[in-house]
């Protein structure tokens, strides 16, 4: 490959690579941030200000239960993914599996789940359980594959701090 040739290779790895952190970071954002609001001032809307408290209440302790789950199941991904082996490579059935999955569960976790919220609290309670956990797995499965895949992209140390570099502005 002329120099040219691999000096257009190497600036389209890292558009493509900022891009897709960037929306790596809208995705993180939408749950970290906006998700919360949504939960807080629109979710729980009944005008039974005990009852919508008390599900907040209930939302907030299933996700800090399943953050803390997290911290045992990480690992375990981590090791899924230095073990796959596809003729896609090693994080990319990773980084777009777990970010379609990821993404259309947490659409879905930015609705009432067709009224469960009000209507049947304990089953919405159960099924968001299972959908952010779910969706949280699919989400680390991105985050581990897409941030594993900058050390896989250069061999030079010096290339791979400018993709993380481009990545992060």
């Amino acid at each position: 490959m002329d120099s040219s040739k691999k000096e257009q290779h190497v600036v389209r790895s890292r558009l493509a690579y900022s891009l897709g952190a960037f929306g790596h970071d809208a995705f993180f954002a939408l749950l970290s941030t906006y998700f919360m609001m949504y939960v807080t001032g629109h979710l729980f809307d009944s005008g039974d200000k005990h009852f919508d408290n008390k599900m907040v209440g209930y939302v907030t302790l299933i996700i800090l239960i399943l953050r803390i789950g997290e911290l045992i199941i990480d690992p375990m991904i981590g090791n899924a993914i230095d073990r796959t082996n596809t003729k896609w490579g090693k994080f990319k059935p990773w980084v777009v599996g777990g970010g379609v999955i990821s993404a259309v569960l947490l659409a879905a976790l930015f609705t009432p789940l067709g009224g469960l919220n009000l209507s049947n609290p304990i089953l919405y309670l159960i099924l968001f359980a299972i959908i952010y956990i779910v969706m949280d797995v699919f989400y680390s499965f991105n985050d581990v594959g897409f941030w594993s895949m900058v050390p896989a992209m250069s061999f030079d140390s010096h290339e791979r701090d400018k993709i993380a570099t481009c990545s992060r502005h």
